[in-house]
């Protein structure tokens, strides 16, 4: 096998052979992955800048107590 110009192959649990994937695949999807993420954040940012500041407080109390939360109980599950 030439190391330069050949894929190398890997065998599955079966005995089967198979081709190592060059990442082309797994790369789209985590770039798609990312461009979803930004569209979302951005939104999100829109939508909260145009908030009253009632309800950007209203809004942190209610991030803050449910992360808080959250904390808590991993906390509690790795008995940190």
């Amino acid at each position: 096998m030439d190391s330069i110009t050949d894929k190398p192959s890997m065998t599955n649990g079966a005995g089967g052979r198979h081709e190592v994937e060059d990442g082309g695949e797994d790369f789209r999807k985590a770039f798609l992955a990312g461009v979803l993420g930004a569209v979302v954040a951005s939104a999100g940012y829109l939508i909260y800048s145009r908030l009253e500041d009632e309800h950007k407080t209203a809004l942190r109390q209610s991030v803050v107590k449910f992360v808080e939360e959250k904390v808590g109980d991993l906390r509690a599950q790795f008995k940190l």
